[in-house]
């Protein structure tokens, strides 16, 4: 091999050795991308998730006949059972019937963890409301002491004015025009979390007994009233 054909040999080989190393380089740089939160597009194709829920100030409108054991206590329904799929952006709303009741701690006043910070009540934008105006809140939170991945959201549920007209009428019973409160969040891998309502519209602090004034007892801490559980899936 003559002189000038070796140097050409040499040149061709060390090209190919560069693509390789570029290519090589992007390989790992796209896998590094995995742990800072790429994930493939059919991770995230189970998207579009609903839940439907209705804010009341008694139990008549979905416990069985007469309201059930607890006709007078405030309650979500139709289930405080949810069960939504994993990596998706779920869509909530929720009716909210009562009227207003002055939060403890004002943090619960404003929008937290929804996509975007904010919710829509009857079509306007809102990312608080005062203290004093919120009928329940909407808080999803993880259970402490577990391997669950970390989900916190809390909407305020704006009330209706105490004075409003009953207008509408489900099971028999009538109801003030609700406000319609709209929101997103999104989440992550398959766990199981709870959430409650931290609005003190309840009999006590537990029950009927010692710090009765709280507030936070009865339908407060009673699954299928003002607290429930979301399992993602």
């Amino acid at each position: 091999m003559t002189p000038s054909l070796r140097r050409h040999a040499i040149g061709v080989v060390a090209a190919v050795l560069v693509v390789a190393a570029l290519f090589i380089l992007l390989v790992f740089a796209v896998r590094g991308q995995r742990g800072l939160g790429y994930e493939p597009a059919a991770v995230h194709a189970t998207t579009g998730a609903r839940i439907t829920l209705g804010a009341y100030p008694d139990s008549m409108a979905c416990h069985g006949s007469g309201g059930g054991p607890h006709p007078d206590w405030v309650t979500y329904c139709p289930s405080t059972t949810i069960k939504v799929p994993a990596y998706s952006t779920v869509t909530v709303t929720i009716d909210q019937y009562d009227s207003a009741t002055t939060l403890h701690n004002a943090f619960f006043a404003r929008v937290r963890g929804t996509v975007g910070g904010r919710m829509t009540v009857n079509g306007r934008s809102m990312t608080q409301v005062t203290p004093d105006a919120a009928g329940h809140t909407f808080t999803i939170q993880t259970p402490p002491n577990t391997n669950e991945s970390q989900l916190f959201v809390s909407v305020p549920l704006l009330g209706v004015p105490d004075n409003a007209p009953n207008v509408v009428t489900i099971n028999g019973n009538k109801y003030p025009r609700p406000n319609v409160i709209v929101f997103q969040f999104r989440t992550g891998s398959p766990g199981t979390y709870v959430w409650h309502c931290y609005i003190p519209c309840g009999i006590g602090l537990a029950g009927d007994g010692i710090g009765g004034q709280n507030n936070f007892g009865g339908p407060m801490a009673t699954t299928g009233y003002m607290s429930g559980t979301i399992t993602v899936v």
